[in-house]
């Protein structure tokens, strides 16, 4: 069986909570206090973690999809499992979509869907291949580089004195309820409470569950701080207004780079800084929804569900909207509550009540049996 070092665990973990929200931005409906909405989302996404974390040490060395059929039973439970497989591979197409339109809007103008998704999607496909274990090599080996980069990033736009923190102010000028209007179910879910996908590889990290349970929720944490700071400085270096209404925000922020005249014209590493995260998000969908269905239908070699999950990515990836506005506006307005709510937040919930009443139940009757 294939395992996971605790360190592979938070490199794969930072990368899947940071995911596309560096593409698109972050809480752009707060405005200028889309900071504010990072650090409710990241306290929100604590908590949401937290429980699934609860729910894995009630349920030790099963994974989110067995959860539910051990709780619930075969015929209740199951059919509720099924759900998660479907909703990976709902994410794996919108991640493609999202890669797509990137590449088309910043790139590759006119150019056709198939040869941009094409080739991303057999690098993909590889990885597979490769298993969960090479994915957290890889993980490990990218995560100071992409941080490093992250940095010297940071430091060239405040070197370029482009950052004017007065685009902060006024704080909460429109009060609070537009911040947590941003912060749930969207910011709070995006990434966070997604995390609820990390369990079906939570049993295969070495170490024990207090272990796990720390490197999760310091993977909250570094990734909350990251996404934090991109927005303080989206905010501060583009404006209200072009922060909310610019599609790519760190792309132009990137591109206003200017120190002296031979630093500049960073665009490319831009979109590579971007294409790390959602190679990764998409790798993770692909290894759940590959685990999750390998465990349902109790298939042994995995391999055969990849071809069938990449036809399945590759037609959502082209089908789930006919345009980045459509994309969008079912991304802000569509998705978290009909599929985030329900999925991330209120089943889980409800399994972990469920779960407590019936070990309390079969506690208060052994008790009784034995007295």
């Amino acid at each position: 069986m294939e395992r996971l070092s605790q360190y592979q665990l938070f490199a794969l973990t930072l990368f899947f909570q940071i995911g596309t929200t560096i593409i698109f931005g972050f809480g752009a409906s707060a405005g200028k206090d889309a900071w504010i909405a990072a650090i409710v989302s990241t306290v929100l996404g604590i908590l949401a973690v937290g429980t699934y974390l609860i729910l894995m040490y009630l349920n030790p060395g099963l994974t989110l999809v067995e959860w539910f059929p051990a709780q619930l039973g075969k015929w209740i439970g199951t059919p509720i499992a099924w759900l998660y497989p479907f909703l990976f591979l709902y994410e794996l197409g919108r991640v493609l979509n999202d890669i797509k339109y990137m590449l088309q809007s910043l790139i590759f103008p006119d150019t056709p869907f198939l040869p941009l998704i094409v080739p991303f999607l057999l690098i993909l496909a590889y990885g597979q291949l490769k298993g969960i274990e090479v994915l957290g090599r890889v993980g490990e080996l990218i995560l100071p580089i992409f941080l490093f980069l992250f940095i010297i990033l940071a430091g060239l736009i405040w070197g370029s004195n482009i950052l004017a923190a007065s685009n902060l102010r006024p704080i909460l000028e429109a009060g609070w309820l537009p911040i947590f209007k941003a912060s749930f179910p969207l910011g709070a879910s995006q990434g966070f409470a997604q995390s609820i996908e990390l369990a079906m590889i939570w049993t295969l990290t070495k170490g024990p569950f207090k272990t796990i349970a720390k490197i999760n929720f310091a993977a909250v944490i570094a990734s909350g701080l990251i996404i934090l700071a991109s927005q303080l400085m989206l905010i501060m270096g583009l404006g209200e207004f072009n922060y909310q209404t610019e599609i790519f925000p760190m792309y132009i922020l990137i591109r206003k780079i200017r120190i002296g005249n031979f630093i500049q014209n960073l665009d490319l590493i831009g979109v590579m800084f971007m294409m790390i995260t959602a190679f990764f998000k998409a790798s993770l969908h692909m290894f759940f929804a590959i685990r999750s269905i390998q465990l349902l239908t109790k298939i042994e070699d995995s391999r055969k569900l990849l071809l069938p999950v990449i036809l399945l990515g590759l037609y959502l990836g082209y089908s789930v909207s006919s345009s980045i506005t459509q994309h969008l506006k079912v991304a802000l307005e569509v998705f978290p509550h009909a599929l985030w709510i329900p999925l991330l937040w209120v089943l889980p919930f409800l399994l972990i009540m469920i779960t407590i009443i019936k070990k309390t139940v079969k506690h208060f009757l052994g008790a009784n049996t034995y007295d």
